[in-house]
């Protein structure tokens, strides 16, 4: 996991399809659709398999079926979360989920950037840069988030539009 963060997390462009960063990959990949697959036959899951794969989590974090994740081991969720269905996460760095955070059905954070230059990027060189997610923020169903937002915010939309709440 050190060696792969320290390649993904530093946010330089970096070559993709490493093998190392490809394993770290699956082994995610493997843990999702298992809980994934488990909750859609049997009506439940170990919660375990996707608990096992975070950096760090507070109490009462909940999260429904259909979560996927690139690694796992960099996001971070303290108290009082809650994140619906078909959550797709690509933390390819570092994210960050503050306390009494809400995210709805079908929203996406993502971390990754492709190279601007064309060759670097049909070669497939990325860079990824952190997220992070304050507390007191709800991000509407079916949204994509891409940058920071700011505590007690409310975000909905692809692109994605924050407003603060009052």
């Amino acid at each position: 996991i050190e060696k792969i963060k320290k390649i993904t997390n530093q946010g330089n462009l970096y070559y993709d399809f490493d093998e190392d960063i490809d394993n770290a990959r699956n082994y995610a990949f493997t843990n999702c659709r298992k809980y994934n697959s488990d909750y859609q036959i049997k009506g439940e899951a170990d919660r375990n398999l996707i608990l096992d794969l975070l950096g760090s989590y507070g109490e009462n974090f909940v999260f429904k079926v259909g979560f996927i994740c690139e690694f796992g081991f960099n996001f971070h969720v303290e108290n009082n979360v809650s994140i619906g269905k078909g959550f797709k996460l690509i933390d390819c760095n570092d994210i960050f989920l503050g306390n009494n955070v809400q995210i709805g059905n079908n929203v996406g954070i993502f971390t990754s950037k492709h190279a601007e230059n064309p060759q670097y990027r049909a070669d497939h060189w990325v860079k990824d840069l952190p997220i992070t997610i304050g507390n007191n923020v709800v991000i509407e169903r079916n949204s994509v988030v891409i940058k920071d937002v700011p505590s007690n915010s409310f975000v909905t939309g692809n692109p994605p539009c924050i407003k603060l709440l009052k």
